[in-house]
């Protein structure tokens, strides 16, 4: 929904040639693996050898990757004998897809090798290697003669960001939600109540994925935040005395976690909150202290800033 211009940029990096790894993170729900699909389909379309792996899935293999014969053949070759989620061992895999593929097929051609939310099934420990082991592939195809060659990973694991921005060889951009317009486009899509659908959009900041469960829900505002509100009790009871006093000013500037790496650490780590690297790819927020948008930081849910507000006692 409304992501012409991300697009745009991604299919441009493909067409000229960009030569470091890209890793896009941003919000849980905010379309990173949507977007990733279309990229790879607007790359088909216009004669690139595309891949897109899962490295979350635990389905089949099969399932989680999809792309021509020839590349789905070479990382069927590459798994075969190892154990453990199929959707990891591609991700894994796919770092050594120029070593499956003979020379005759890949000169010449454009090649596309899309890896979406890694950081997890990689593992923290090792995700820098892993970004240095897409780099390894990406030159490695260059001297098999492929004429083009991009490398794209997502990360839905806020704390990647920082052991990843340490490389020059790699170039992080983050995705944000929707904008206002394009959230209330997704909500009529979606059948929102006309008079909802401002209430929905100062709960979800525009997050896609908050948006469908807000309609999944039957637009039972009160339902949903009693779902979030159970999520982050249990949240709040595991963080320390300690940081719980400082998650106060938080709430009022998100900013003021600048300030404070320890908490910051902690609400990043548990997907509250993320850093905001601007500009982001297409859609950029504006500050706004109402929807917890910061300079530097944000809430990834305005519903977050609110509920904990509410859990704390703080009267806004």
């Amino acid at each position: 929904m409304d992501r012409v211009v991300e697009l745009e940029e991604l299919v441009e990096l493909a067409e000229r040639d960009f030569n470091p790894t890209l890793f896009i993170y941003g919000p849980e729900g905010c379309g990173k693996t949507r977007l990733l699909r279309e990229l790879v389909a607007r790359l088909r379309g216009r004669g690139f050898l595309a891949v897109y792996v899962d490295a979350q899935s635990t389905r089949s293999l099969e399932e989680v990757v999809e792309g021509p014969r020839e590349l789905v053949e070479a990382l069927t070759e590459a798994v075969a004998g190892l154990a453990g989620p199929a959707g990891r061992l591609a991700a894994l895999a796919a770092t050594r897809l120029s070593r499956k593929l003979a020379k005759r097929r890949v000169e010449g051609a454009r090649l596309a090798v899309v890896v979406d939310d890694v950081a997890r099934p990689v593992g923290l420990d090792v995700v820098e290697a892993y970004a240095k082991d897409l780099l390894n592939l990406v030159e490695e195809l260059y001297g098999l003669g492929a004429s083009s060659v991009l490398a794209v990973a997502s990360t839905g694991e806020g704390l990647s960001r920082s052991l990843l921005a340490r490389h020059s060889y790699v170039r992080l951009r983050e995705l944000w939600n929707l904008g206002l317009e394009a959230a209330e486009e997704l909500m009529e899509n979606l059948g929102a109540p006309r008079q909802l659908r401002s209430e929905a959009w100062r709960l979800t900041g525009g997050n896609p994925r908050a948006i469908v469960e807000l309609s999944r829900r039957g637009w039972r505002t009160d339902q949903w935040l009693k779902a979030v509100e159970a999520s982050l009790k249990t949240l709040l009871d595991a963080l320390p005395s300690k940081l719980k006093t400082l998650l106060a000013k938080a709430v009022e500037d998100v900013d003021s976690l600048i300030e404070e790496p320890e908490l910051s650490k902690a609400l990043i780590e548990a997907n509250l909150v993320t850093p905001i690297d601007r500009p982001c790819l297409g859609y950029t927020p504006s500050p706004d202290p109402d929807l917890g948008v910061g300079q530097r930081y944000a809430w990834q849910l305005p519903a977050y800033k609110a509920t904990i507000a509410k859990l704390m006692g703080i009267e806004r």
